[in-house]
């Protein structure tokens, strides 16, 4: 959008101009108007975000068939 505005704008400026020093001063205007708009989007691009820290979950140890606070010979009381 902002490449197509100052462009379209230096199009109409060297068509309606006479003189080529007036030309020329407006291209220069409009290169550097395109340079002074694109360097922050490019160091918006150019800038990684910070990785997120990764945290390593590990799984739960299942009971191996012992039911807590039992023996694991089954049966029950007699």
């Amino acid at each position: 959008m902002i490449v197509a505005i100052v462009v379209g704008a230096a199009c109409f400026a060297i068509r309606h101009l006479n003189k080529t020093a007036g030309r020329i001063a407006v291209v220069i205007a409009a290169l550097a108007a395109l340079v002074a708009a694109l360097v922050p989007v490019v160091r918006i691009l150019v800038e990684s975000p910070s990785p997120a820290p990764a945290q390593v979950v590990a799984p739960a140890v299942p009971n191996q068939g012992v039911p807590q606070g039992g023996t694991g010979l089954g049966g029950g009381a007699r």
